[in-house]
């Protein structure tokens, strides 16, 4: 995972320095020192989430867990900021809650037949390691979407600059995992041969692939973030990782309980009913009216 997350800074750093900065002719918008705050949780962020997938967190549960993040932002929002919500948000909240601890209790109780009691042992802690470092993770994304919205109100939205910025400042620390990004890279070379392009191994291919898909998906996030309103950000965001469930279930073929199914409901209803979508839809019909 070290390698994969390397290669996509990597990829939207060369890209922005071609298409945003123009190999650094063109000025930042934003000063490199209104960046520091932002890159460091956003490093710290994408690399702990990474690293849980090392502890026994299955992807689904790893994609759930994710997607808890509105309740991390309410929190700290109402700790850091001092924003008040209304009790429709903390009602969806608890219900987002309740999915992750239904997913997660599930998960635990799922265990490995043919263990020994030494490696079942085991197997329980480095889990329970793996949900601690999602938990702080789930935190410090909250406190990121904070710096970035502080940021964005002090310097002015400046989307391309803010992501090729982003990932360029973060690839220095990169060098902290260097010896297993070059085990990694190692191992993908000695992958059989591209059935299409057969001068290239295989799971380079699909690393590229991974690079290419991973670019659209968070240039998307960004440009969205600077153009509309939170509620559709976080609708768009909240399906992606609804389809990223889905597509982790089949592909890994992960075993899918009914109280992980439960879960995922309460988290994925919790997140729109945050969003307020229905209410929105109201309004804007109202408003409408008026205006005719």
């Amino acid at each position: 995972m070290n390698l994969m997350t390397f290669s996509t800074f990597l990829f939207i750093s060369t890209v922005g320095l071609v298409s945003t900065s123009k190999f650094f002719t063109v000025k930042n918008q934003i000063p490199l020192k209104g960046y520091f705050k932002t890159v460091t949780m956003f490093f710290i962020v994408n690399v702990v989430n990474n690293q849980a997938l090392n502890f026994h967190v299955p992807v689904p549960l790893h994609i759930i867990f994710r997607s808890g993040s509105l309740l991390a932002t309410l929190i700290l929002s109402v700790v850091m900021v001092g924003k008040s919500y209304s009790a429709r948000k903390y009602i969806s909240v608890f219900a987002i809650t309740i999915g992750i601890v239904i997913c997660t209790l599930a998960t635990s109780t799922q265990g490995d037949s043919g263990l020994s009691m030494e490696e079942a042992s085991k197997h329980y802690k480095e889990w329970t390691i793996g949900i601690i470092m999602l938990t702080f993770a789930l935190l410090a994304s909250a406190v990121l979407a904070i710096y970035q919205q502080q940021m964005y109100e002090k310097y002015g939205k400046h989307p391309d600059e803010a992501m090729f910025i982003t990932h360029l400042i973060s690839l220095p620390f990169f060098l902290i995992m260097g010896s297993d990004i070059v085990s990694a890279a190692t191992k993908l070379s000695a992958s059989a041969p591209h059935s299409v392009f057969p001068w290239l191994p295989s799971l380079w291919v699909d690393l590229i692939a991974s690079c290419l898909l991973q670019y659209g998906c968070i240039k998307y996030v960004y440009q969205l973030n600077s153009r509309v309103d939170s509620l559709t950000v976080t609708l768009v965001v909240t399906l992606r990782k609804f389809l990223s469930l889905i597509v982790s279930i089949v592909y890994f073929k992960n075993p899918f309980t009914p109280q992980h199914w439960l879960g995922a409901i309460l988290v994925f209803a919790g997140t729109l009913a945050f969003a307020d979508i229905w209410g929105s839809q109201t309004a804007n019909k109202q408003d409408e009216k008026k205006k005719q």
